[in-house]
């Protein structure tokens, strides 16, 4: 009898056990969903089949910034949106009016797995080499594969309890974080456009951060975090195979993304709208343009964050090259005795080589663009290596190259006060960069006036 007691006891005080799959049914339940079946020829009234969001996003750019003292100064705008989710289909429209120096930018982009367009010029200044008009005289044209890839991932990132449940078997254990002092249970979600981190209040169950580990050009390795609060009902339409019910969905209003701490994006939803009657063309694909679009590229290609950023800021270059436009390259022009400039890009880099040594002036872009200026540069002057990069201010489309030179040997030579921004940045973790800079890099910098 007494050992009945015990064993009695013990099954009672056994906790059941928390599993990453449990974690992530927790969160599809608290949303308000569940898993139901209504009979053949219906559908749970949790179902979303459509999903329509109207909101605005003001939006940071720390690479852009006017000085190393504040990456907060200034702001970048406020741009204002409409995205159209068929997630039957796995189709995305998303209506923009983002801002563009002196004005706006007003365009549609239509995307899904297997290509992705845009209707109208998203770019501050021409559109891309490849774009041809409609007829209302807009520029259309097709989206490169870096930035479809990119756009897949922030989709996913966005539906991430929805992607866990219909994808168990890719939830694993993770262990729990602590973020802003709060420790939040977590879990892993191999998804189809990247790895995610998910991060679960305790409290409501709810996901609170989805994380990647994302590379910067000045940060290094970072966390790259959309942080959900503001959890509230959306009503779901009566449905029409299932009369008579009527369900709610908890949404999050309020979406903050930050990139090590410091605010990229700030999302506020005005409104949701689930099931609604689509438009038969809103995912229709220009003529001119349909069946020409290029797959997701590889995950392990993507510069997520200057894709991501550079879109929002309007200087993306929505290129398979990237650094110029399709059919384009970088080449070495001589505009004096032994001083040559590296164009075909948005933005170029002088090389002036002395009798000993060369001397590069700005890095732009990333590591994949300093490297072929570098190997064109020591195929004009061989044996000469770079001493000195000499980098006018520290927005990354001109200095975000730098980590190729510093590991050449050179010192980088900045402004007056900027020596400390850019020793951190040159120690700072790079494993996750493109383009792998081999060997420890020595973090030489030296200030002028």
């Amino acid at each position: 009898a007494c050992l009945s007691i015990c064993i009695g006891v013990g099954a009672l005080s056994a906790a059941p056990a928390v599993t990453p799959q449990s974690l992530a049914m927790d969160a599809f339940t608290a949303m308000g969903m569940k898993d139901q079946y209504f009979g053949e020829g219906s559908q749970a009234l949790e179902t979303v089949v459509t999903l329509t969001t109207t909101g605005t996003i003001q939006q940071w750019e720390p690479g852009e910034s006017e000085s190393v003292a504040d990456l907060t100064k200034p702001d970048g705008g406020t741009s204002t949106f409409k995205q159209t989710w068929d997630r039957t289909r796995g189709l995305f429209r998303v209506e923009w009016t983002r801002p563009r120096p002196g004005g706006t930018r007003t365009f549609t982009e239509i995307y899904s797995p297997e290509g992705g367009y845009v209707i109208g010029n998203d770019a501050n200044g021409a559109p891309t080499k490849r774009a041809v008009q409609n007829a209302q005289n807009q520029p259309i044209h097709t989206m490169s594969s870096l930035r479809l890839r990119a756009l897949l991932r922030e989709q996913e990132r966005i539906a991430i309890v929805f992607a866990m449940h219909e994808n168990p078997e890719r939830v694993s254990d993770y262990p729990a974080q602590t973020v802003g002092g709060k420790r939040y249970p977590a879990v892993q979600y191999r998804g189809d456009n990247g790895t995610f981190i998910v991060m679960f209040d305790p409290a409501t169950k709810l996901p609170a951060i989805v994380r990647t580990r994302d590379f910067d050009q000045l940060m290094g390795d970072s966390n790259f975090d959309a942080v959900f609060s503001d959890w509230r009902p959306a009503s779901v339409a009566e449905s029409t195979r299932n009369p008579g019910v009527a369900g709610e969905l908890k949404l999050p209003f309020h979406t903050v993304y930050m990139l090590n701490g410091f605010k990229l994006f700030d999302t506020t939803v005005k409104e949701y709208g689930l099931n609604t009657t689509l438009a038969t063309d809103a995912f229709t694909a220009p003529i001119a343009i349909r069946g020409k679009a290029a797959r997701p590229a590889a995950i392990g290609k993507v510069p997520y964050q200057w894709i991501v950023r550079r879109l929002a800021s309007g200087f993306y270059l929505d290129s398979e090259p990237l650094y110029t436009d399709d059919g384009n390259s970088i080449t070495l022009t001589d505009v004096a005795p032994n001083v040559s400039l590296a164009t075909g890009s948005t933005h170029n880099t002088l090389i002036v080589a002395t009798d000993k040594y060369l001397v590069a002036f700005d890095a732009p872009g990333d590591d994949g663009q300093s490297k072929i200026v570098m190997d064109l540069a020591k195929q004009k002057y061989p044996g000469k290596p770079f001493r000195y990069l000499v980098l006018t201010h520290h927005h990354i489309d001109h200095s975000g190259g730098f980590r190729s030179y510093a590991a050449d040997g050179a010192t980088l030579v900045v402004g007056k006060g900027d020596g400390a921004f850019f020793r951190k940045a040159l120690a700072a973790p790079s494993g996750l960069n493109p383009y792998p800079i081999a060997g420890k890099i020595e973090p030489k910098v030296v200030e002028v006036s």
